[in-house]
């Protein structure tokens, strides 16, 4: 699917900041954004909340292994009291994750650009007196589910967010204009995300492993050399 044009122009540039926005279909539905501030999208208003999306897979298809994890908490009780306040039915609704692109030129919330990355559903939960971890599995049309990507062939880093979990930079630093030479100016290039340049080899292999119950899947992407 090609990239919206926006996100094609802006996706590697200091010009942008992307977020994730996380829809929970419980009977009163939950709009909640990993962005510090509210982002209005598609008549709704997504909420600022602690949460981590992690491990979302499929295969090149979109056929039924597609899973994944979020983990929402804020340190109390909220998720966890509303959880066990569900019924046994309510329990695996179907949660849609988009990524929010946001302009940081422009003084706005609501975002350049939304990338629709997946449509999955609760499998189960984990909960802790302070935090709910919610697996995630297929939806009944398996391909509602995508093949995520992360943005190949730049040397310009790709982490979503300068400080964010991935960046994890700590420092005094307000600003990154997402390359090498300053994520080493400010000793944090062991976390650099961009790609120095891929092995000379006319064709790369890459192999990944997901397990889903009791049942071992491998999925493979070669990367084959191609001459402007």
């Amino acid at each position: 699917m090609p990239l919206d044009a926006w996100i094609e122009a802006h996706r590697t540039d200091p010009t942008r900041e992307v977020y994730w926005l996380v829809a929970l279909g419980f009977p009163v539905v939950q709009y909640l954004t990993t962005c510090p501030d509210p982002i209005t999208y598609g008549g709704h208003v997504y909420s600022p909340a602690v949460l981590t999306v992690g491990g979302i897979v499929s295969d090149s298809t979109g056929a039924a292994n597609a899973s994944g994890g979020l983990t929402i908490g804020a340190g109390d009780d909220y998720w966890p009291a509303l959880v066990a306040a569900l019924t046994e039915d309510q329990r695996y609704p179907t949660v849609l994750l988009y990524e929010a692109w946001m302009d940081t030129t422009v003084v706005s919330l609501t975002p350049a650009a939304v990338r629709a990355y997946a449509a999955l559903k609760v499998s189960g939960a984990k909960v802790t007196p302070t935090e709910v971890r919610f697996d995630l599995g297929p939806v009944a049309d398996p391909a509602l589910a995508r093949l995520p990507f992360r943005e190949y062939g730049g040397a310009l880093c790709t982490y979503r967010l300068f400080k964010g979990v991935q960046c994890a930079y700590a420092g005094a630093t307000t600003a990154c204009d997402r390359t090498y030479v300053t994520c080493t100016g400010l000793a944090n290039q062991a976390r650099f995300g961009g790609f120095l340049a891929l092995p000379s080899m006319e064709e790369l292999t890459l192999t990944w492993q997901w397990q889903s119950g009791e049942t071992l899947y491998e999925e493979s992407l070669t990367l084959t050399r191609r001459d402007a």
